[in-house]
């Protein structure tokens, strides 16, 4: 009956349609032809239904119940419309190829209890939309890897639970609009998007996320237009951005991750997002620096420079120079704990003097106290004419002589401490000198950045 030739010009309307019955025995339809659309409502199968490497014009299940579906290689040239359906077992897509879209909505697919694939859906082609919405619930993986979705995935509302390894599996997982996995949606195993090519947006909105010791979500290498990771709740576990490519990032810092990978991640704006009712826009929020800093410390690797430069660019980018100095700063400090000891005591010297050249008006407030002590001393214990004639004595030009070591002021040479000022008159020329290498190794920094 199945695959009965019809034709479609003497009977354009005809179909299989059946509701509310029960099929006994096993549908076997592999490598079939089947020329008419099929609608199936209220009907429970005892034996998996079998449709591999089978051919036809649309398949429809509602409220159908099912041990399990094989379809893989399985052409439909019109929609594949599972809604509502129960199938506990494997609902397995791999290699499909589907000319309209998937539904899946109100759907629950596999066995609580024998986990494995609920969805194996890999390398699966769609030309319109994956939907899975509205009370989906999948006891197991959802496989997803190198499938190519003409449309949206759907999945807010729906819950996956794989507890023993990824809920969602979509390597190189290509999406021309959205992944939209927004209020209600729970996934209890990571998200795993490796390499992934999303036309649009990765929103991931009042969502939640628990993997305990794996990866909440991982999307390195992923290509997106904005990513949206304004979660219901902070993530349970890693969250990996290395490689990204995005042109937007929207965050919440109340659901930041506790480990979080930035190495290579790259954006042209970052912008945190408050919480909003749904159907509402989440307003905008402000983000300080130290709050920034404090997102790029949560890498569980430790330092790495990329993710201090990428930050630094975006506030260069919009114009907040004194927020990308302080990255850049910071970048330093993080970098020194790092060296030798020696070059640490050098760090902490550079820090302190010129903050490494991105504070180098620090260099000024040291000399400037430095004068004033050498001002103070020279005042209180006078300092006693060398051979020959000497100028006026001017404490305060005295101090200004020795610490700028390279301009001659004519009192350094012409007047001679005596008593403790001599000491002080050493630790002028000392700090002169250190000032003045410190200066000049900070700007030679900045040049060669």
């Amino acid at each position: 009956m199945l695959t009965r030739a019809v034709d479609q010009a003497d009977h354009p309307r005809a179909a299989l349609r059946l509701r509310n019955a029960r099929i006994v025995g096993r549908l076997d339809s592999r490598q079939a032809n089947v020329a008419a659309p099929v609608f199936l409502a209220g009907v429970s199968f005892t034996d998996v239904v079998d449709l591999t490497n089978a051919r036809t014009a649309g398949v429809t299940l509602v409220d159908c119940v099912l041990p399990g579906l094989r379809a893989r290689l399985v052409e439909v040239r019109g929609d594949l419309d599972l809604t509502g359906c129960e199938v506990t077992g494997a609902v397995d897509l791999r290699d499909a190829r589907i000319g309209g879209s998937v539904t899946l909505d109100r759907s629950t697919l596999g066995d609580p209890e024998a986990g494995g694939d609920a969805l194996a859906a890999a390398r699966m082609t769609v030309t319109g939309d994956l939907s899975a919405r509205a009370g989906f619930v999948a006891y197991g993986r959802v496989w997803l890897s190198s499938a190519t979705i003409g449309g949206d995935v759907l999945l807010s509302g729906a819950t996956v639970r794989n507890p023993a390894g990824p809920a969602i599996d979509a390597n190189r997982l290509t999406i021309a609009g959205s992944f939209s996995a927004r209020y209600g949606f729970t996934a209890e195993g990571g998200i795993i998007l490796v390499h992934a090519q999303i036309g649009n947006q990765l929103n991931f909105t009042e969502a939640r996320i628990d993997a305990a010791g794996g990866w909440a979500l991982h999307v390195g290498g992923a290509r997106v237009a904005s990513l949206w990771l304004t979660f219901a709740t902070p993530p349970v576990g890693r969250v990996r951005l290395s490689g990204l490519q995005a042109d937007s990032i929207f965050d919440d810092p109340a659901t930041w991750p506790a480990a979080l990978d930035l190495l290579g991640c790259t954006y042209r704006l970052l912008i945190a997002r408050s919480p909003a009712p749904r159907g509402s826009p989440l307003p905008p929020q402000p983000v300080t620096v130290a709050q920034r800093l404090d997102w790029l410390r949560r890498s569980p690797d430790g330092y790495a420079p990329a993710p201090y430069e990428q930050l630094a660019a975006h506030y260069r980018q919009n114009g907040q120079d004194q927020e990308a100095r302080r990255v850049l700063l910071e970048k330093q400090r993080r970098r020194r704990a790092t060296l030798s000891l020696p070059k640490r005591i050098l760090g902490y010297v550079l820090d302190g003097v010129i903050g490494y050249g991105y504070r180098n008006w620090l260099a000024g407030a040291w000399l400037a106290g430095f004068w004033l002590l050498g001002t103070v001393t020279f005042t209180v214990q006078p300092s006693t004419p060398r051979a020959g004639t000497a100028p006026e004595r001017n404490p305060a030009l005295q101090s200004l002589d020795l610490l700028l070591p390279i301009i001659n002021l004519g009192h350094d040479g012409a007047w001679l401490p005596v008593g403790a000022s001599q000491y002080v008159s050493a630790l002028l020329v000392l700090v002169g000198w250190t000032l003045t290498t410190a200066v000049v190794a900070g700007l030679t920094r900045l040049l060669n950045r």
